[in-house]
């Protein structure tokens, strides 16, 4: 795939940072002070930003870096520090921030990498540069792009795509016809699948180690063990975080690996039960439905001689029922929008009838073998162990937007395992844990989704204006874009910087008449100082 001339849109970046903490002597709050975590300020850096169509670079104060109004065909999207990248007459220049004076000149396009690195061309060939101007790969692809939330740079010779490390350290030559790009890798131990004609391989961005594998794709990593799949065939079977099968693909279906323990279905109406992870029966095939094992056991459903599914209840290691079976149905405890769901480690959602059409929605500890919520809502889904969202029965409803229609949905909130409200549901439609568990984030149910950023408290930080927020604890900012077009269509326009504690930065605010401002983190005009002249043409447009 060779990747299209730049655009304006800022690049993702998420590196886990610690937060440190700060002292006081006042008392009786010294010790909570104490132990709060103080906000680091933002690391020093520049970036591109566009207000009412004319674009410059602007630093984390808001100071025009390079003036929003300039002689400049083009500039990058790059977050930089002491440096900046413009086009002049279909060259790129690499300049120094302070003097802007030239450091290196690009005669060529510029190519997505990764954070401190990009993609030069020199006579057709894409080499890689990181942001002092250093060549760390010469010019010798066709092609370089981002993979994963920037963990490692791809590059194309040919037909042919190889990987390197986001330091720009070669892991894999150009060998394979194709590899996952859209993915978290950390997800999967760091392993990336690829394509070798008929063959499947995995490529460890930890050491650039390759190995032909007998299967698809891998599944999360869950206690040390990933479920392999090969789609078409319908097949599954277990790998370690090395990437090596430890259970043969002979399964229709696999869950997620829990203490020690997976479940199977060799065939899609056949009955479940548990492997250990060398493939092991240790609870026979004899039900309807397997949850995942916690330290206490799990939810399974019963199965009649004819393959009904009826109740669930909670089995122990050995098959035996802890809790005898009385829940009408049970579930992966994450949540989603159109009801999707996602596994959380040691919880599961449980239903009881409510009505003939209707449920009641719990969570069980399966780390406990007990009810943490009894099923009294109408949705229900964990965040932490302390930390649920959840829509109440009768509760606020919201409207979702898809394809086209909009729906009436409940609106979801969060509370701590005891049900107390920390945040009301009003209008989002989904909260979800940030990365770094440090933060929530909640979607309302536009088409094009707007973001909140939440405290685990459920105090907001940064309000649902901008359809996506990026925290970069690297540098200590968080970004916030509006959106336009899907897919690989999708182009992100910087509107916001925050610190990490929500206060702006600088934002693109808009005014009455529709025209836009940059205004500093204090709240003044950046530019422009009069918006009027840009009233016609924000309205015309």
């Amino acid at each position: 795939m060779i990747f299209p001339r730049i655009r304006y849109s800022v690049l993702a970046v998420s590196i886990a940072a610690l937060l440190s903490a700060c002292g006081s002597t006042d008392k009786p709050a010294a010790q909570e002070a104490a132990a709060a975590p103080k906000t680091p300020a933002p690391v020093p850096f520049n970036v591109a930003l566009c207000v009412n169509g004319e674009c410059g670079v602007v630093d984390q104060a808001a100071a025009q870096v390079v003036p929003i109004e300039n002689d400049y065909d083009n500039l990058s999207p790059y977050v930089m520090h002491d440096t900046l990248l413009a086009n002049k007459d279909g060259h790129w220049l690499l300049l120094d921030a302070k003097t802007k004076a030239t450091l290196k000149t690009i005669d060529g396009d510029i190519y997505d990498a990764a954070p401190g690195y990009f993609g030069f061309v020199r006579e057709g060939k894409v080499g890689l540069m990181d942001y002092k101007g250093n060549e760390v790969q010469a010019p010798r692809f066709d092609s370089t792009f981002s993979g994963g939330a920037n963990q490692y740079i791809g590059f194309e010779i040919g037909d042919k795509r190889g990987l390197l490390d986001p330091q720009g350290k070669p892991l894999a030559e150009a060998l394979y016809d194709s590899t996952d790009i859209r993915d978290d890798f950390d997800k999967h131990g760091g392993l990336v699948a690829a394509e070798r004609g008929d063959a499947h391989w995995i490529i460890d961005l930890k050491n650039g180690a390759q190995k032909e594998v007998p299967y698809e794709k891998l599944g999360d990593l869950r206690d040390g063990h990933m479920v392999a799949t090969l789609i078409m065939a319908s097949k599954s079977g277990l790998a370690d975080a090395s990437g090596a099968l430890v259970v043969p693909m002979q399964y229709e279906w696999m869950g997620e690996p829990g203490e020690g323990l997976v479940a199977f279905r060799e065939k899609s109406d056949g009955a479940c039960g548990y492997l250990d992870y060398q493939g092991k029966v240790v609870i026979e095939p004899r039900f309807a439905g397997c949850e995942t094992f916690g330290k206490k056991g799990a939810l399974v459903k019963e199965r009649g001689a004819d393959g009904a599914s009826g109740k669930a209840g909670f089995i122990d290691r050995a098959g035996a029922w802890l809790v005898q079976p009385t829940y009408v149905d049970m579930g992966s405890a994450g949540h989603g929008r159109l009801g999707m769901t996602g596994h959380v480690p040691g919880y599961n959602v449980i239903y009881k009838q409510a009505s003939a059409l209707a449920y009641d929605a719990g969570i069980f500890d399966a780390n406990q073998g007990k009810e943490l919520v009894a099923p009294t809502y109408e949705q229900i889904g964990v965040l932490t162990p302390d930390r649920l969202l959840f829509a109440s029965k009768d509760g606020p409803r919201t409207s979702f937007s898809f394809m086209g229609q909009d729906n009436p949905v409940p609106a979801v909130g969060l509370m701590d395992a005891s049900g107390k409200v920390l945040l009301k549901p009003e209008r989002y439609v989904d909260i979800e844990l940030h990365k770094s568990g440090r933060y929530l984030i909640a979607r309302d149910g536009e088409a094009t989704a707007h973001e909140a950023l939440y405290d685990l408290d459920g105090h907001e930080l940064i309000g649902p204006q901008w359809h996506a927020l990026q925290v970069d604890e690297k540098n200590a900012v968080i970004f916030g874009y509006e959106i336009e077009g899907q897919g690989d269509d999708e182009v992100r326009h910087l509107k916001a910087a925050y610190d990490l504690a929500g206060k702006p930065l600088f934002v693109v605010k808009r005014t009455d008449c529709g025209a836009e401002q940059l205004v500093d983190g204090a709240g003044k005009v950046v530019w422009p100082q009069d918006a009027k002249p840009y009233c016609a043409k924000s309205a015309a447009g």
